[in-house]
């Protein structure tokens, strides 16, 4: 290759590189933790700063309210299984715990990369998830309800076995639900109470 010919290759892949951008890293696991809390006042602490913003500035936020029901591996069963002398219902409650939690982590991480990157995804207890919809009403919130009914519902692979979950969801928006978080987190929950009769 002439020196002219390098010369003119050179800049080609410049312009290349430049158009298609630097390889993108892997999504990290970190980026998709969710936080928890463990109760209804400790949610309404959580998100205390973003309903002063809104009462300050006349915005919107709303939350929905996430019960995620294993429907396979049933704890219930396992908690209840006697234990015998080797502790064999030990180990079958303590390996359906263990199930759980792995579901629970894989519903987080998959919400968590459903939503918007300013909204906030919170797990409330064992086996419930609060999402805060920043300058999102009651109409915002309804598109956000039915995407994420059709994106978390179904299998999940936990460790090298798959998982069934059920989610079942409520919404509130401020301030009709409520002026404080544990009130909207409490109209959330009635509101998926009324959905499932």
């Amino acid at each position: 290759m002439s020196p002219s010919t390098a010369a003119a290759v050179a800049p080609v892949d410049a312009v290349e590189q430049v158009r298609t951008g630097p390889a993108k890293p892997p999504r990290q696991t970190s980026a998709l933790w969710v936080p928890r809390v463990d109760s209804l006042a400790e949610f309404g602490l959580m998100i205390s700063r973003q309903l002063t913003q809104c009462r300050r500035y006349g915005g919107h936020l709303s939350v929905l309210w996430l019960e995620a029901e294993p429907m396979t591996a049933p704890v219930g069963a396992a908690a209840e299984a006697d234990v015998n002398d080797d502790g064999e219902g030990a180990r079958e409650c303590a390996a359906a715990l263990e199930a759980r939690e792995g579901l629970m982590t894989a519903v987080s991480r998959r919400l968590r990369s459903r939503v918007r990157g300013t909204d906030m995804v919170l797990q409330v207890g064992e086996t419930s998830f609060a999402v805060l919809l920043l300058d999102a009403g009651i109409p915002e919130a309804h598109l956000v309800q039915d995407r994420l009914s059709t994106a978390l519902n179904g299998p999940y692979g936990v460790e090298a076995t798959t998982m069934q979950v059920r989610l079942q969801m409520g919404m509130a928006s401020f301030p009709e639900g409520g002026a404080r978080g544990t009130d909207l987190a409490e109209s959330a929950r009635l509101d998926l109470r009324r959905r499932m009769r």
